[in-house]
């Protein structure tokens, strides 16, 4: 279940066309933006890529834990200025989080680069070029991906299966059995 999700999120967060294989994608992003069916009064029409996408996307930015929308907007979001705006939302997760090595929670800049990298989707990683941390021994180096990547991967399952609950309820997304 939690691959089936990673394309309706890539989908719903814009994700760039380049990442997007099919030739029915690339139509759809390259048509430009359209406008998405009138919303409930509460919210107001927008244009959006992809039509309903965008609707969902502010359903889950209205339902889910802003800290929670703003790593999914981190992992998936192909727009740094978003990704940027989220990662100040989440930044005091990662600060007071003890198993992340005191070193880099103490160290914004390396906190910032390093552990922000390491929330984007390997697509996106691949895209931005690696960080590398440099000064400290193998060892040192090995310990702290690890617990960093350990840290990074539950705040990502915990938003991704929460995005899933709440959009399976709204029924954009199916399982087959």
């Amino acid at each position: 279940m939690y691959f089936a999700l990673e394309p309706a999120l890539m989908r719903i967060f814009g994700t760039p066309e380049l990442m997007m294989k099919t030739a029915s994608w690339q139509q759809d992003i390259n048509a430009g933006y359209r406008k998405t069916a009138v919303a409930p009064e509460h919210r107001s029409t927008r244009d959006e890529r992809l039509g309903d996408d965008g609707i969902r996307k502010g359903d889950l930015r209205e339902r889910m834990q802003p800290e929670l929308f703003a790593i999914l907007t981190i992992r998936y979001d192909d727009n740094q200025a978003n990704r940027s705006s989220a990662w100040l939302r989440v930044t005091h997760l990662f600060r007071s989080d003890e198993r992340l090595p005191k070193a880099i929670r103490k160290n914004p800049v390396m906190l910032s680069l390093y552990l922000m990298w390491l929330l984007q989707h390997p697509d996106m990683q691949q895209k931005k070029g690696k960080v590398e941390i440099t000064g400290k021994s193998r060892k040192t180096l090995y310990r702290w991906r690890i617990a960093c990547e350990a840290v990074c991967n539950e705040w990502i399952r915990l938003a991704e299966d929460h995005a899933e609950e709440l959009l399976e309820e709204a029924g954009a997304i199916k399982y087959e059995n």
